[in-house]
Parts: structure tokens; C-alpha cells; sequence
């Protein structure tokens, strides 16, 4: 007999009914009809639990993972084709991958069968991805500049002649050391390419001037790099490696000078980048190679995004059911698959010696990373795994805006408090940086009214309602923190309810730039990673075929660059701002061909506004700069 086969096609169509309609068909491409059978259907959409569905019955649904059959006794004929129509969808789907990520059809004998997926398309018009990358964009005639992103916050040189290599003269240990680094660094992402070896002879000198990270390059008759520590001499050498390929490549445009002075200094001392490991799956070894890029970039706080309903990503050696439950996706798991994870299991479990491998490659490049454990919400998979942190009690359903039902964690009972302990512990031994990254984002409004044992928390403490509860909640991890030693971080909804102590902590501003303002007057330190700028998640146009979702707008390169992080705060709490960081949520990344589309040159937009001083930037020559970045290279 012979093995069925099927296509699935996706169409949304803005101009019916309100947000659209969704149209899912599938073909059966055998030689055989099918009945009895189901579909299963992974996505970015959510038809919404109890509407009306043409065509179909919606068997199981969670977050973005449906469970649809055909009305009984449908039989699909070969060549023949199963329409499913649904009007009440979750959101406006403005780009493809909001389509179809993964599917099986399991047959009425228990087969699955994996089909062809269509990239959806809109009104029903063919199209392609377009996955394209900026190209470089000449400097105007004339014009000749060094080859540096981010740009150093002052550059005076003249004359041009090119070596064939960056190296060593004389000086300190660390600086020696750091040269090394750099070079070992560049050796890895540009593997056809010597960059450093027997050459140009770098004279080192270090000078207690300068601050964390900075430097000063002097060419004349040597070639001599000041700094006050090894990140200041690590940078200088990437600047000089910076500089050598592009004149190298692009002489034309780019020089490496004779005479002259660099003088360079981060404008933020917090220059970060943030990745979710929760939604997706990212080896050891992919995480390293990301590192490598942010280095070469001179951004230097990595955030590790370590849970999230989808996914449980560390190894917490009292609670194994994290490690064996919590992790995985698939049939038969806690969790079904998810935004384009295979139908079988799938997952990752980070133990010891892969957090310390990625921790200890960071700083070795002057990178700290920092990890997240996402509470009290965003805990759905924690709480399928571990039963005993719900209240027994509860009744009613509470969705979170990914509408996971009754996915956070309760701050009335104390077995809550022993597990996070025991998280904290985990972190403490592996994550050397002094922040723990709390979460705090994205709980329901609705969150514990449910719970007789929350309920029963508020009156005799005055607090009202889910934030002035989390806010307890948040707090008491903070104070748990402190007797670890660590301070705390948290996204900016952390604030609501009373929020968390401003001593000894930072807030996260991710919904708008205005939100950092507030948030840095009410008296937090602050970084600010806004979507409208920072989120690398946003696609980079309103076309159809563009990748990304666009719930923040669109972000473009240019809307990337042109980020200007606190032009309208008050002078008094300019200080407040600690930071910049760029923001990547994995939901569409199941296609690995995507994160280096997402990622650059946007991660290199990000790092300049973080470094260089405002009047240094210049989107022009960043253009034709952006080309030299290195990628991770992931699909």
C-alpha cells in the first residue's frame, strides 16, 4: 500500500470579517483516500477556544498548538482537499510566519504522517520569503573613514598604509592576553582570513586613566594602544582588526591610518543582548558562536532567557522533573509541540558543565551573562511539571496574553518560596554575574482570583488584587537574592503593584522608550530595550513576505540605528540609565534560517547606540560598514 502523503496550505484574508479569516487546507497528495484522521498544527495564530469553525472540530488546543478533525465520515480523496475556515482569530496576521510552523496528520491507525508546509499567503496571492540581507551601501564620493562599528567616540587620523597583519610588540601580561583573545576571536569568525600574526608590532601601555573598557590608539612612528584593563586593550585590537579588513576589502573607502589618534570609551557601561532558549532549542555550541558576534561587536551583558511557558532550559538537581519534564515538547510530553518544534520529542536541558562552558567563554571576551528565570508568570510547563506549586483549590481559568491557562506560579503558597530557592541556589553556583534576572512580564490580570489561598493573603495585609500581590511575591525573591549576594533584575511590569525595591536593582523597559522615563522617576536604575527599536523579533517591513511578527510596529535597520535612548529625560535622572540592550523572542526562529536575518545588522545597530557618543553616529557609513560584521551563521 502505498504511504500517504499531504500539503498544507495556509491563506489570511484581512477582508473578511474582523481581524480576517484564516482558510487551512489540506491536500491529500497520495494515492489513497484517508478518513479518520486528525490534524495537528503548530503556529504564531490562535483560533480562539469555543468559535465557530467551518470544516472542522478543534479536538485540543494550547497557546498556538491545535487538534483539528474533519466532520465524521469526511473521507479525503486523492488530490482532494479538507478546507477549515476560522473568522475569530487571536490577532491581525501581517506576515507569513504568523502561519502554519509544523504539522502532522495522524491517521486512524496511530500513523503519523508529516506534510508539506506552504508558507501562508495573503488573499490567496503566490509569493516567496524574502530573506535578504542589507547590502553595503558605498560612503559618498570622496570620502574615507576607518572600518569601525561601533563607531569610537573620537577618531582624528590621517594617512593610509595597510599591513598585513596586527601584531604584538611589547606590554603588560594583559594586555599580551588580550591580544590573544582577539585573535583567537577573529581566527573563529573569520576562519579564511588572518588577521593577527607577525606584522604591524603594537606597542601597550596600561594607564589608570582610562575607565572600564576604554582606550586610545596613537599611530605615528609605532603604533601604541593605551588602556586601563584588559576589556580597554581587548577592544583596542578589535578596533585594529576592524580597521585592517576593511581596508583591506574595501580600499576605496576605508583606511588604516599613519599618523594620528583614536580616542574611544563606551557611552554605556550595560551593553547588552538578550536571547530566549526557552521557546527554541539553541546547543551549547550556538550559544558560544552568538557570544563570538556580540565580542566583536564590544557588547558585553549577555541575557539568557532560561524558561518560559514553552520551555524549561536549566538543570535544578532537587527538582529533576524540571530537567525530565519540563524540557520537552512532543506527543505523549507535558507539553505538546509549539511554535514549529517537530511532532516527536523534542528539547534541551542545560546542565553544569554546558552553563559554565558558555559562561566562562563569555568572560574570557569580556562578556557576563546573566540568566532569567521568568516568574511568577510564564511558568506554565514549571507548573504541568511540578502539580504540588498550584493551589488544590483553585477554580476558573486565567489565560495570559500567549493564553496559556493558569500559568503563574502562587505567591500564597511557601512550597512556591523552597522551589525558588532551590532555583536561586542552582544560579548562584553557575552564574558568577552579579544580577538574576527575575521576570516579572506578562501576568494576567486575573492571575489567582481563582486561588482561596491567595484570596486569603490580601485582606490581612491590605493588598489588593494580582500586582499588589506580585509585588509581595517579587520582593521576597529580591530579599532571597540579596542573602545570595546577587541583585536583581526584572522586566518593567516588576514596578506595578508597589513593585519591586529600586535598591540593588534594575528594570527592563521593553513596551516603549517613554517607559524607561517613568520608570527611572520613580527611581529605578534602568536599561532600556524598547520594541519599537530593540526588539529583534519585529520584522523589518509591513510586506507580507517579510519574516518577524509586528505586534511593536516594523523595525527596520534604519529604525534600529536612529534609536535615541533617553533624548527626552529629565537631567536629574539621566543617570538612571544604566543600559541598552536588543531583545530576541525565538517564537518564529524553529526555521534557524531566520536568526541571522533577524539578528544582523540590527545586533550591530543596537551595539553603536550603546557605545558611541550620539553625535558619533552616522547611518550612512554605518551602512557601508555593516557588511564586515561577522554572523553566528545558526541555519
Amino acid at each position: 500500500m502505498p504511504t500517504p502523503s499531504f500539503r498544507l496550505e495556509a491563506d489570511w484574508n484581512p477582508e473578511i470579517a474582523s481581524p480576517g479569516q484564516l482558510t487551512m487546507t489540506l491536500v491529500n497528495t497520495g494515492e489513497a483516500p484517508v478518513e479518520g484522521f486528525a490534524l495537528g498544527v503548530t503556529s504564531l495564530f490562535r483560533i480562539k477556544p469555543d468559535s465557530p469553525i467551518e470544516g472542522a472540530r478543534l479536538l485540543e488546543q494550547l497557546s498556538n498548538y491545535h487538534l483539528l478533525a474533519p466532520q465524521e465520515g469526511f473521507v479525503l480523496e486523492p488530490g482532494g482537499r479538507w478546507e477549515i475556515v476560522a473568522k475569530q482569530i487571536s490577532h491581525t496576521l501581517r506576515h507569513y510566519t504568523y502561519g502554519p510552523k509544523s504539522a502532522a496528520v495522524t491517521l486512524a491507525d496511530g500513523t503519523m504522517i508529516l506534510p508539506e508546509i506552504a508558507p501562508m499567503t495573503l488573499k490567496g496571492e503566490a509569493g516567496a520569503p524574502t530573506i535578504v540581507h542589507p547590502g553595503r551601501e558605498a560612503l559618498p564620493q570622496g570620502e574615507t573613514t576607518i572600518s569601525v562599528i561601533p563607531f569610537p567616540a573620537a577618531v582624528e587620523v590621517t594617512g593610509n598604509a595597510v599591513p598585513a597583519m596586527i601584531g604584538f610588540g611589547e606590554g603588560p601580561e594583559t594586555a599580551y592576553n588580550a591580544y590573544e583573545a582577539a585573535a583567537d576571536l577573529a581566527r573563529r569568525l573569520f576562519a579564511d582570513e588572518t588577521l593577527f600574526g607577525d606584522g604591524l608590532p603594537v606597542q601597550c601601555l596600561t594607564e589608570a586613566r582610562f575607565s572600564e573598557g576604554a582606550y586610545e590608539i596613537v599611530f605615528g612612528q609605532t603604533v601604541t594602544l593605551r588602556a586601563g584593563d584588559a576589556n580597554g586593550f581587548q577592544h583596542g585590537f578589535i578596533t585594529l582588526a576592524q580597521m585592517l579588513r576593511g581596508a583591506q576589502k574595501h580600499p576605496e573607502d576605508f583606511i588604516f591610518p599613519t599618523s594620528g589618534t583614536i580616542s574611544d570609551a563606551p557611552r554605556f557601561g550595560w551593553r547588552g543582548s538578550h536571547l530566549d532558549v526557552a521557546r527554541q532549542v539553541y546547543t551549547t555550541d550556538e550559544i558560544i558562536a552568538f557570544l563570538d558576534t556580540m565580542a566583536w561587536n564590544k557588547l558585553n551583558r549577555f541575557h539568557i532567557h532560561l524558561n518560559d511557558d514553552e520551555g524549561w532550559r536549566l538543570d535544578v538537581p532537587d527538582y529533576p522533573e524540571l530537567a525530565e519534564k519540563a524540557a520537552w515538547r512532543g506527543p505523549g510530553e507535558i507539553l505538546p509541540p509549539l511554535l514549529g518544534s517537530p511532532f516527536e520529542k523534542h528539547g534541551l536541558v542545560y546542565r553544569a558543565a554546558d552553563v559554565t562552558a558558555m559562561v566562562d567563554h563569555g568572560l574570557s571576551l569580556g562578556i557576563q551573562t546573566i540568566p532569567e528565570i521568568d516568574i511568577p508568570g510564564h511558568c506554565y510547563c514549571v507548573l504541568k511539571a511540578l502539580p504540588q506549586l498550584a493551589d488544590p483549590d483553585e477554580t476558573g481559568i486565567y489565560r495570559s496574553v500567549q493564553y496559556f491557562p493558569n500559568n503563574a506560579l502562587n505567591p500564597a503558597l511557601e512550597e512556591t518560596y523552597t522551589f525558588l530557592e532551590a532555583v536561586v541556589k542552582t544560579l548562584v553556583d553557575l552564574f558568577p554575574a552579579k544580577w538574576i534576572h527575575i521576570g516579572g512580564d506578562e501576568v494576567a490580570d486575573e492571575a489567582w482570583s481563582g486561588s482561596p489561598q491567595a484570596r486569603s493573603m490580601q485582606g490581612p495585609n491590605g493588598w489588593q488584587g494580582t500586582f499588589e500581590l506580585q509585588s509581595h511575591f517579587l520582593k521576597r525573591i529580591q530579599s532571597l537574592l540579596k542573602k545570595y549576594g546577587k541583585d536583581t533584575g526584572a522586566w518593567e511590569e516588576a514596578a506595578l503593584g508597589g513593585g519591586v525595591d529600586p535598591d540593588r536593582s534594575y528594570l527592563v523597559a521593553w513596551k516603549k522608550s517613554e517607559s524607561g522615563r517613568d520608570l527611572a522617576l520613580a527611581g529605578y536604575e534602568v536599561v532600556l530595550a524598547p520594541a519599537e527599536h530593540a526588539y529583534f523579533d519585529m520584522a523589518q517591513s509591513t510586506e507580507w513576505w517579510e519574516p518577524g511578527a509586528s505586534w511593536a510596529g516594523t523595525v527596520s535597520v534604519e529604525t534600529c540605528y536612529a534609536f535615541d535612548p533617553a533624548h527626552d529625560w529629565p537631567t536629574e535622572v539621566q543617570d538612571k540609565l544604566i543600559g541598552v540592550q536588543s531583545c530576541l523572542w525565538s517564537e518564529n526562529l524553529s526555521n534557524r534560517t531566520l536568526f541571522d536575518h533577524l539578528t544582523y545588522p540590527r545586533l550591530s545597530a543596537i551595539a553603536e547606540t550603546a557605545w558611541s557618543p550620539r553625535g558619533a553616529k552616522n547611518f550612512a557609513r554605518f551602512m557601508a560598514i555593516q557588511t564586515l560584521m561577522p554572523k553566528a551563521n545558526l541555519g
